[in-house]
């Protein structure tokens, strides 16, 4: 990440661990300066004389208290205080994952905080290494809340004059000199804080410890700590003693930098090469049909498939059933904005991102049948799978539009989006994840809507959306490409080459195939599914290396080919059975080989990278060895298994069974990286993390919106032709 001024000349803190008694005059002069309310303490035996435990939404300033031992000291004791508050990196990570810029570095250094920007993801807790932001889990519109290094101090005006008599010149700059101080340092009693320029501080740091190497070890923790801070530690103890995490040296946005600033090439190269795709093969399709003797206008290759509407009653006692669980997910989304989220859910400083994210992750991957279905039927022209595509598409409608609720109900300040729209962080995922999802319910919308267009006869409508959908498609990506690079260049490159691929596929007869719509449906996907392996990225020291690695986006969108094609198959055998319609054997082994073959590259592809990385010595040790160890087993071994062969591709419970077992090892894949192989620490210092169990609210809006998902489909279904039309008393 830039910085606009020399990061030597920040504004800095030296914290002399040596020097401080333990009097919290800076945690008091902390809260006074920032207006924070007071907490309810209470003597913990495993903390001493610390109160409270952590940092929190009231306190951005704590003291700590520590017991060394040391044979020299009285009691065989060392006893140390220390101030803990925002380190304020100089590449922070915290801004680094802000969608909306509402933590932002100020010029001069301090990493600042502006409210009315925020949506409340709470993304920035999870990304600081030191766990310094924290919610106001006790609002109903949770803000967050950090240290700002008093940037706000700047903003004071001088004092006109003083008893009376105006104040010189000099005194003017004694004043400023003064109250540029953060409140903290300017409370000290006993010169334990010494703030000034980065270079400054760093100089005197050196200083005291080459002037009495007795007195420090030899370590200014924060000098090269993940890339810098500009609040700098020096101690007479190792810093591990006293429970300063080891960070590493590099800037944790280094780590998402390039996945983040690849989007925008990747797109423009992605679709290139899948309008040149279908292009060679759809010409081959034709050649090969002129050769056989048939007609090579591109209506005669589309298949001949008619579709029916569901004739079945609505109101089945399973209807109701979804109807019960629909109606408790609706009170649990008012309880949600009514108690807000502190008091709907268990979600804490710790746990800041819960079953919510989680199921978002997995809905996200599995709905991946919508847009690997397009690419399988129009890009790569598989028309004989054909029949399966219109299910895919309601069904990823469905859980699109619906991840979209789930995210509106987990955000702290979503009446603050349109802030997405308004904002130009560098490198956020978040950012990128969110515009890529609300593009891509668009694109799915235009791919849908045919079905209704043909259903009550809407020509016009149609006509006009075979002659509009393709520029749609070039405009919601370069809209899309802009956002992301704020480069005309890109822009004026996606707008050129889209409109070019438009224009070739234009509409050219009755069954013109949605090609631009599938191509867009694709790149987008593309990008948000392996997005949300970015969002991780910036967790190397929380996400276990089992799960964790620096091309984790590669492997999202991998895994989410895998699922979402498996997917697509127990679906249609959901349908078949459900519904008592035939079961398209030869069509659903088909799709299951492209799960095998899709699968197959994930771990192949996730293996050789952990091998690459030297990550096999402790592999399968302890709690999550077992965890990893149960992943590959049920989301490899055996359904690759079950589906490695034409014969037991072809029976249904084999071909079943591997599918369920290849999306559910997906499904556990999420679940493991957001929440069972995190090693979560909590809030700064980092001492008492809290545990997590999802609240009945929690789950009433994830099972409410999934009945919602299957009630709709077999509304859609019933309203509107998505089923292939079946014969007479067909089975």
């Amino acid at each position: 990440m830039s910085q606009s001024a020399n990061t030597g000349s920040f504004k800095s803190t030296l914290v002399d661990i040596t020097k401080c008694i333990g009097c919290r005059a800076c945690q008091v002069a902390c809260k006074q300066w920032n207006d924070r309310d007071g907490e309810a303490t209470e003597f913990q035996w495993d903390l001493g004389f610390q109160n409270p435990a952590s940092l929190s939404a009231k306190t951005l300033t704590l003291i700590t208290f520590h017991e060394v031992l040391d044979d020299k000291a009285p009691g065989g004791l060392h006893y140390l205080s220390t101030m803990r508050r925002c380190l304020h990196c100089l590449e922070p990570a915290c801004v680094s994952a802000c969608p909306t810029t509402a933590l932002h570095p100020e010029s001069d250094g301090p990493v600042s905080y502006d409210a009315n920007k925020c949506i409340g993801c709470r993304y920035c807790e999870w990304a600081c290494p030191w766990g310094v932001p924290t919610a106001e889990w006790d609002s109903l519109a949770p803000k967050i809340q950090k240290c700002t290094h008093c940037a706000d101090r700047d903003d004071q005006p001088a004092p006109l004059a003083r008893n009376g008599q105006a104040l010189t010149d000099e005194e003017n700059k004694r004043y400023r000199q003064n109250i540029v101080e953060p409140a903290c340092v300017k409370a000290c009693p006993a010169d334990a804080l010494l703030f000034g320029k980065r270079d400054e501080i760093l100089q005197e740091a050196r200083n005291r410890i080459s002037n009495q190497p007795e007195k420090y070890v030899d370590h200014i923790y924060g000098e090269k700590e993940a890339g810098g801070t500009s609040v700098l530690y020096l101690s007479s103890v190792p810093f591990a003693k006293l429970g300063f995490p080891d960070v590493g040296n590099k800037a944790y946005p280094g780590f998402s930098s390039m996945a983040i600033h690849a989007v925008p090439p990747a797109v423009l190269a992605l679709g290139a090469i899948l309008g040149g795709t279908y292009a060679f093969l759809r010409r081959r399709a034709v050649a090969m049909a002129s050769g056989a003797g048939a007609a090579a206008d591109t209506e005669a290759h589309g298949p001949h498939i008619e579709f029916e509407l569901l004739q079945h009653k609505l109101l089945t006692p399973w209807n109701w059933f979804l109807l019960g669980i629909m109606a408790f997910g609706v009170i649990s989304v008012i309880a949600r904005f009514a108690l807000g989220l502190g008091g709907s859910t268990n979600l804490s400083d710790t746990y800041a991102w819960g079953l919510w994210i989680v199921f978002d992750l997995i809905w996200i991957a599995v709905a991946a049948g919508a847009f690997a279905t397009a690419g399988i039927i129009y890009v790569f022209q598989r028309k004989d799978l054909y029949s399966m595509g219109r299910s895919a598409v309601l069904m990823g409608l469905l859980s699109y539009s619906f991840v979209t609720v789930t995210l509106i109900a987990d955000l702290g300040l979503p009446w603050h989006f349109y802030q997405l729209g308004l904002q130009s962080p560098e490198q956020s995922a978040m950012f990128e994840v969110s515009w890529c999802v609300g593009l891509y319910v668009t694109i799915l919308l235009l791919e849908f809507l045919p079905v209704p267009f043909e259903r009550w006869k809407l020509q016009r409508a149609k006509e006009i959306w075979q002659r509009w959908s393709g520029y749609y498609v070039a405009f919601a990506v370069t809209l899309f490409v802009y956002l992301l690079s704020r480069r005309l260049a890109y822009a004026l490159a996606s707008v050129v080459l889209f409109s070019f691929l438009a224009w070739v596929f234009r509409a050219r007869g009755k069954k013109s195939e949605p090609i631009m719509l599938a191509i867009a449906a694709v790149t987008l996907s593309t990008m948000h599914q392996s997005s949300l392996g970015s969002l991780f990225l910036l967790m190397p020291e929380q996400l276990a290396p089992q799960w964790w690695s620096p091309v984790m986006p590669i492997s999202f969108f991998l895994s989410s080919i895998a699922a979402g094609t498996s997917l697509v198959v127990l679906i249609e055998m959901w349908i078949a059975r459900a519904w008592g319609r035939e079961l398209r054997v030869t069509q659903l082994a088909a799709m299951g080989k492209i799960s095998f073959w899709s699968l197959l590259c994930y771990w192949i592809f996730r293996l050789s990278d952990m091998a690459v990385r030297g990550q096999f010595s402790n592999t399968f040790s302890g709690r999550l060895g077992t965890l990893f160890a149960a992943e590959i087993i049920i989301g490899a071994v055996l359904p690759l298994s079950l589906l490695a062969r034409a014969p037991l591709r072809s029976h249904p419970t084999v071909l079943f069974l591997g599918t369920a077992l290849a999306a559910g090892g997906v499904v556990f894949n999420r679940v493991n990286v957001v929440i069972a192989a995190m090693d979560l620490k909590g809030a700064m210092p980092q001492f008492a993390p809290a545990s997590y169990t999802p609240s009945v609210f929690e789950w009433g809006v994830s099972v409410g919106l999934i009945a919602a998902s299957i009630f709709l489909f077999g509304l859609g279904a019933r309203l509107m032709p998505i089923l292939p039309k079946e014969e007479a008393g067909q089975h």
